[in-house]
């Protein structure tokens, strides 16, 4: 019991002494919330007494994430979730780039993968983080500059089967679900290919692609045809119920799927990790 409280206080921190003892006077006060009230409709994380943001927003504030052992800036609740939870969600530990590899952070969000592969890779090696939603990208920014990582490079473009402009679903408070979108998006971003990006960053070699796009795993692969075949690089894939479809796209390459798991936010979301014996 003395432990699960001490982990449960202890989970994160700010950088100031100010943000640190709102985080803990919010965890105070939630544990009072729950005790008193029934579970809200939206889950408590989604409530507006959950202690990310009650009685004091940790929004905009440097959190300290202890699985990751990072710094990182908010700008939404989201934010906060992931960057101090997302080992509960995802298996972090299939991402294992080694130093001098090149890694390909697609759909990069606010950073997790980016600042892992960063220091795995060491400086010898080279991070390229694609995120085309300016609010993620905006925290991205923040969070590599935060921890001194000096070998990622962001590039502000969706990553799709051809460039151009794509239409964009990003009109929702929480841009963790922002994303491609040809059918009903109501905006547009800047699309390049998984090709376009290695020719324009000049990469000679590509050992990871990390792929979180919200269900355009097939388009975006499409898109990275050449620097697959010619590189084989390992492929660790957020699957928004597009197994078949990836499976039979990468068999062609002579991939293989080494791992699944599943039973996310839906039945048919999960990752995957699949590379070339």
């Amino acid at each position: 019991m003395i432990n699960a409280l001490r982990n449960y206080f202890g989970e994160t921190r700010g950088r100031t002494s100010v943000t640190t003892a709102k985080a803990l006077c919010n965890k105070v006060v939630y544990c009072g919330v729950r005790a008193a009230l029934k579970p809200p409709a939206e889950g408590w994380v989604h409530s507006r007494w959950h202690w990310f943001g009650f009685p004091f927003s940790l929004q905009k504030q440097i959190l300290w994430s202890r699985p990751l052992r990072a710094w990182f800036r908010p700008l939404d609740n989201s934010a906060i979730e992931g960057m101090l939870h997302l080992p509960n969600y995802e298996p972090v530990e299939w991402v294992t780039p080694e130093p001098c590899q090149v890694f390909l952070d697609i759909g990069a969000y606010v950073g997790w993968y980016a600042i892992q592969a960063a220091r795995a890779v060491g400086p010898s090696g080279q991070v390229v983080a694609i995120e085309p939603d300016p609010r993620n990208r905006l925290q991205l920014e923040n969070n590599i500059n935060l921890n001194g990582i000096t070998n990622a490079t962001i590039v502000p473009l969706a990553a799709w089967s051809h460039s151009g402009k794509v239409r964009w679903q990003g009109d929702s408070a929480e841009p963790v679900w922002h994303k491609i979108d040809e059918s009903s998006g109501i905006g547009t971003v800047d699309a390049g290919t998984g090709g376009g990006l290695v020719a324009r960053c000049a990469l000679k070699r590509v050992d990871w692609i990390k792929l979180d796009v919200e269900g355009a795993e097939v388009e975006v692969l499409k898109g990275a045809t050449q620097s697959i075949q010619r590189f084989h690089p390992a492929l660790f894939i957020e699957v928004h119920g597009t197994l078949h479809a990836l499976e039979a796209f990468l068999t062609q390459f002579g991939y293989s799927i080494d791992k699944t798991t599943f039973g996310g936010i839906t039945a048919n979301h999960g990752h995957m990790l699949a590379t070339v014996k």
